[in-house]
């Protein structure tokens, strides 16, 4: 089967959506599908990506230099168009932006059937989330022409249930498909020696590591990190250390650093900037405890990779991927409250038996659910069905 991936991007700044479609992609090579993804560009920081793509037998069309916060390009709609009449199904990433309207506009036209993967866009947080100016944007844009495009879809992918029952209240026609975000394997068999990433940072010392792995920005619950961690700081006695490794995000680390200051952590806080690679695993193995308090979390990857490599988690019920780490016994999950996630975070850092099993049990449960290949081999099933149904 011939598949086309549409999305507004491949830089590495865009986040979960880049890295889903290029995990995905890879792995539906793996699984003998023909493989295609159409992007726009507006920097070049996704051109390494595509060329990794392509060296992995991805085909992969850059429309650029694009423009405008939709990304528009002139050859955009005659491109798109003429890439769907190539394919059997389309897979379109994400919602906003021109390529994805053009996308399922062609697919209409030509009769090809398209899944829509909206990444926790549509959930109401996101719906809301920004200034007034931008929540009304995306009502009118739903309006006139999402909506539409969505209803006309052969299928709706969400990452987890909760993702597909948050949505529910928008009465959205198609069908659903429910198929996690998956991990490379291959990074996690082998996992570091513990103590490789503390060896890069001399403040980390002896110190136990609570470590937050995420962009820093308001929806990751920084708001609520930072108070717990003051108040988890004053009756610890293991002079344990908060480690924020993350890249800024529209210039909230400015907050987020008189945060620290304003509680009086600054000794104890740590800011790493972005890490990549290999060294994001040893950041992981390395933690006593991987902490995400979001306020909203589609999937939440990051949290997969801390139970693969084998770190007890605690995280907000707002992260979706939270009934994974309650069956598997990875960890704790509950409100993205200051308060009962500090006593929390303290009961964890307390024991570390528990912790040890937390992490054994979480890291089976990593490899044996959230592998690309597992999940590639589904979507052959589901692409499929899309097709002959259509």
């Amino acid at each position: 089967m011939r598949i086309l991936h549409i999305i507004s991007g491949l830089d590495p700044e865009n986040g979960g959506p880049t890295f889903a479609l290029v995990g995905l992609a890879e792995a539906q090579v793996r699984a003998g599908l023909d493989v295609c993804a159409m992007a726009t560009w507006q920097i070049r920081s996704g051109f390494p990506i595509a060329e990794r793509m392509r060296s992995r037998g991805v085909k992969v069309d850059l429309i650029g230099q694009a423009s405008g916060k939709l990304s528009r390009h002139p050859e955009l709609s005659s491109a798109v168009a003429a890439a769907v009449a190539k394919v059997d199904v389309v897979h379109i990433h994400a919602l906003w932006e021109e390529i994805q309207h053009q996308a399922a506009r062609a697919c209409q036209k030509q009769r090809v059937p398209y899944v829509v993967t909206p990444h926790g866009m549509l959930s109401p947080w996101s719906l809301s989330s920004g200034s007034t100016i931008h929540r009304w944007g995306k009502r009118l844009y739903m309006a006139i022409r999402l909506r539409g495009n969505l209803n006309a879809a052969a299928a709706i992918h969400y990452t987890t249930a909760a993702e597909r029952d948050l949505v529910r209240p928008l009465n959205l026609r198609p069908s659903s498909i429910i198929e996690p975000v998956g991990l490379d394997l291959a990074e996690f068999e082998s996992l570091p020696e513990r103590g490789t990433f503390r060896r890069r940072y001399s403040e980390l010392a002896e110190w136990p590591i609570v470590l937050f792995f995420s962009r820093l920005s308001p929806q990751k619950g920084l708001d609520v990190l930072i108070p717990a961690f003051a108040r988890f700081a004053k009756t610890d006695t293991s002079g344990a250390r908060l480690v924020l490794a993350g890249p800024d995000y529209d210039g909230y680390e400015r907050v987020v650093r008189a945060m620290v200051s304003q509680h009086g952590i600054g000794d104890r806080t740590i800011f790493t900037g972005l890490i990549r690679d290999r060294e994001r695993i040893e950041a992981l193995v390395d933690a006593d405890l991987f902490v995400l308090p979001s306020h909203h979390e589609n999937f939440g990857i990051v949290v997969a990779e801390a139970m693969a490599a084998g770190t007890a988690v605690l995280i907000s019920r707002e992260v979706n991927m939270w009934p994974d780490v309650v069956e598997a016994g990875a960890g704790g999950a509950m409100a993205a409250d200051a308060v009962p996630f500090a006593a929390e975070m303290a009961r964890w850092m307390s024991d570390a038996a528990m912790r040890r099993e937390a992490g054994r049990k979480g890291r089976e449960y990593a490899m044996g659910r959230y592998g690309w290949d597992a999940i590639a081999g589904r979507w052959v099933g589901h692409y499929r069905e899309l097709h002959t149904g259509w």
